[in-house]
């Protein structure tokens, strides 16, 4: 019976079980369940005797996909008559010999969660335990993109109809819009800091009045409240929420000489009424956009799933010389959910606290409710806010950016972003007073207005189409209705001709 045996800094170890390896097929026997899980990823292949079990069931997966440390394994495997069925099924993938990060972007490609029930990732102890580091990172891979594609699944199911009203609704504000490529590359001799609302906001926010005019302040829009009424002006706002409350960030506050920066996809109200830039996004209706204007538009869209996220894009694109961020706290610090100041602690502390409900008591519960108890370095934070910050780690790393700083260490900390506090970040990084007024108002009267007129004809021409149809299933997540259907061609009609998305 063939068997296998690692040199390992002068050990010998067996990959199976030099007596009597056909045994294995008994370990893993009872976790084969095509009928919830129709895709498998088994983590160490060796020569298949654990995945013997699958002989005559393997067609029952929709995929499976082996994936082994040791190059030229499909040759031993194809002369072993235990084992040679793994080669001979159209569902099976074997990748052998290959860098994690060639394996990731394989994985990355099968992984269709729109189009599989479930997903079962297996491991070989034995190929674990001897290549322990090379299978962790592949495995560590897989549960983050598994848990951004059902992110992204769960989103466009939740929100995906409000995209699609949304976009359909600013394209027939964008003649009011300006292109917010129109603003790339004019900060290169400048610093910025990217104001978050989190609660660390709270420790930098005095330091950040004081030296306000030493350099440009991009606020997401969760922040405008927090800042504005402790007399900070941002420069610009990120603002990227496709859903209405996104208004209550604008309440009683005024945006006064800032720019706005809105996603194609933002609610139309804020759009309506503030006016600014506009950037793209993958969204498919997003990308009809993209076709009719070709790159003059221009997009600071990170894919990272949070406004934070392009904001650092954003300061990227602009050229700034060094960012520094605060209120990136990807987690709950203090007990307190956001910023002093910010709509979502208003809620608490005006609208909903009194003497027997206080808003510490609303923080801690909602805290609690919404992490689950989940902690990471002592503090309470959740998974979307894993996620994001993973997301955004791996932006700044594959796009190897080295002009962030940290202005302060109290969230959960960004791999690979030095810490560089406040006050070393003002006196090391920022020169003296800016006219940040006159380089804003220049930027305002440069880039033109967009001509709407291209969009409204592109948009007419696929109406009724199978094009729109497609759009309107992936953007959705699922197959629209006949009602529902006419319904988005109705608003699209009214939108190319010129009037109100209906």
């Amino acid at each position: 019976m063939d068997t296998i045996i690692v040199s390992i800094d002068g050990r010998e170890i067996p990959l199976h079980s030099t007596m009597n390896p056909e045994r294995e097929a008994d370990m893993l026997h009872d976790r084969f369940d095509p009928a919830r899980f129709d895709v498998l990823i088994v983590l160490g292949t060796g020569l298949g005797y654990h995945l013997v079990p699958l002989k005559g069931r393997i067609n029952d997966y929709s995929r499976v996909i082996l994936i082994d440390i040791l190059p030229g394994i499909d040759a031993v495997i194809a002369r072993n008559e235990m084992t040679s069925f793994l080669l001979n099924s159209p569902s099976v993938t074997l990748v052998t010999g290959k860098q994690v990060e060639t394996v990731e972007a394989l994985l990355s490609d099968a992984i269709d969660m729109d189009s599989m029930r479930g997903i079962s990732v297996l491991e070989h102890p034995a190929s674990l335990r001897i290549f322990g580091a090379y299978y962790g990172r592949i495995k560590k891979s897989i549960d983050k993109m598994i848990t951004i594609k059902a992110g992204n699944k769960a989103t466009r199911r939740a929100f995906g109809a409000l995209y699609v009203r949304n976009i359909l609704r600013n394209f027939g504000l964008i003649e009011s819009m300006r292109p917010v490529r129109g603003i790339f590359g004019a900060f290169g001799q400048y610093p910025a800091v990217i104001a978050g609302s989190g609660p660390s906001l709270d420790s930098d926010i005095g330091l950040i009045k004081r030296h306000q005019e030493r350099f440009f302040i991009i606020s997401v829009d969760s922040a405008l409240p927090a800042l504005t009424q402790r007399g900070v002006y941002p420069d610009i706002i990120i603002s990227i929420d496709p859903q209405p409350y996104v208004l209550e960030h604008f309440m009683k506050c005024s945006a006064g000489h800032a720019i706005p920066v809105f996603s194609l996809s933002s609610h139309p109200s804020v759009l309506k009424r503030l006016k600014g830039f506009i950037s793209l996004t993958s969204h498919p209706l997003s990308q009809l956009a993209a076709q009719v204007y070709g790159d003059s538009v221009g997009s600071v869209d990170s894919s990272t799933g949070s406004v934070a996220g392009d904001a650092v894009r954003f300061c990227v694109k602009c050229g700034f010389m060094a960012i520094g961020i605060t209120g990136l706290d990807f987690s709950f610090l203090d007990y307190n959910i956001y910023a002093r100041g910010t709509a979502y602690q208003k809620r608490y502390a005006v609208y909903f606290q009194d003497r027997v409900s206080t808003v510490e008591g609303y923080n801690f519960r909602y805290i609690f409710t919404s992490s689950g108890g989940l902690k990471q370095d002592g503090r309470f934070t959740r998974k979307s806010f894993q996620h994001y910050r993973q997301s955004l780690e791996d932006f700044i790393r594959n796009n190897a950016i080295n002009v962030i700083y940290r202005l302060n260490d109290r969230g959960a900390p960004l791999t690979g972003v030095p810490f560089l506090g406040p006050e070393d970040f003002i006196a090391k990084q920022c020169g003296a007073a800016i006219d940040k007024k006159r380089i804003i108002d220049s930027i305002r009267e440069a880039p033109p207005f967009l001509d709407g007129r291209a969009l409204r004809t592109a948009l007419d021409g696929i109406i009724g189409t199978p094009l729109f149809d497609e759009i309107l299933r992936v953007s959705l997540g699922r197959e629209p209705g006949p009602r529902e259907r006419s319904r988005y061609r109705e608003m699209a009609a009214s939108v190319a001709s010129g009037g109100p998305a209906k």
